[in-house]
Parts: C-alpha cells; structure tokens; sequence
C-alpha cells in the first residue's frame, strides 16, 4: 500500500530466501518498484507530483531517477495495466504487479509477483498476475471494502 510516497509491505509470502530490504511494515520508494508504480500509475497527480518532488533516489542503477521517464512509465502502466521492475528496486531481483482497486474503485494497493532476474518471466506472468489482482479487487468491492 502506499504511504506518502513511499510502498509499505503489508503481506509478504515467501521471499525471505532472496534477502530482499522488502519485509512486512518495511518501506521502498514508490517509484522504485512494481508495487509502487502501479499505485502511482492510478493514483491522483498530486500523488505522483509529492513523490517526484520529494525526489527520484536511485536504489540500484536500473532505478527511474527524472519526471519525465516515470511519467513515461505510468502512462505505459496504465495502458497494460501492469507494472514491471527489473532490477529497480534490487539487483538480481524482477517482479511483475497489478493494481488491487476498493469498493470505491480507487487505487487501494498493488499485487506483485517477485523472483531473481533470470528465473522470472515478467511477460508470462503479467496476465496471471493482473487476474489476480483483478479477482481480489472484485472480492473487496463485493465486501464494501
């Protein structure tokens, strides 16, 4: 979920083997991963302007560090309706994330599926990944939530 401009992990399963910084309450810049341009592709511009004026840190060199190319990459998000980091937010790390919307159909947070670089196939997995975050959003709205 997004928190200012920052990702903070509410459930992780699995991953602790890759001694990914992720962790459960733990913090990423919204910018630098799957999770979080997803969030800011559906997000409100003040959002995306908060994050790019409280600035674009590069985590690894693979990191978007200007406006106009994570403006590029939400636009892009937007129009397939998935996000990608490759080795953005961790070197040797790719994952593939998909919107979850509310009851009110507004960005709530992001789905993702994450793995090492060479093993994951962001293009095969988009699909089961936007159906998931699909049905669990349909699940939230059915719920009110």
């Amino acid at each position: 979920m997004l928190d200012g401009v920052e990702v903070v992990y509410v459930n992780i399963l699995g991953g602790s083997a890759m001694g990914l910084a992720s962790r459960v309450g733990g913090q990423l810049p919204a910018h630098s991963t799957g999770v979080g341009k997803v969030i800011l592709a559906y997000s409100p511009k003040a959002v995306v302007t908060a994050r790019i004026e409280a600035g674009l840190p590069q985590l690894t060199p693979r990191t978007i560090d200007t406006a106009d190319e994570l403006t590029r990459e939400l636009r892009r998000i937007r129009s397939v309706g998935t996000a990608f980091d490759v080795e953005e937010s961790h070197l040797g790390v790719s994952c593939v994330a998909a919107p979850v919307f509310g009851a009110d159909r507004k960005i709530l947070a992001g789905l993702s599926v994450t793995g090492r670089t060479g093993s994951l196939d962001p293009v095969t997995l988009g699909p089961a990944v936007r159906i998931a975050a699909f049905t669990l959003s349909r699940t939230l709205r059915l719920a009110g939530i």
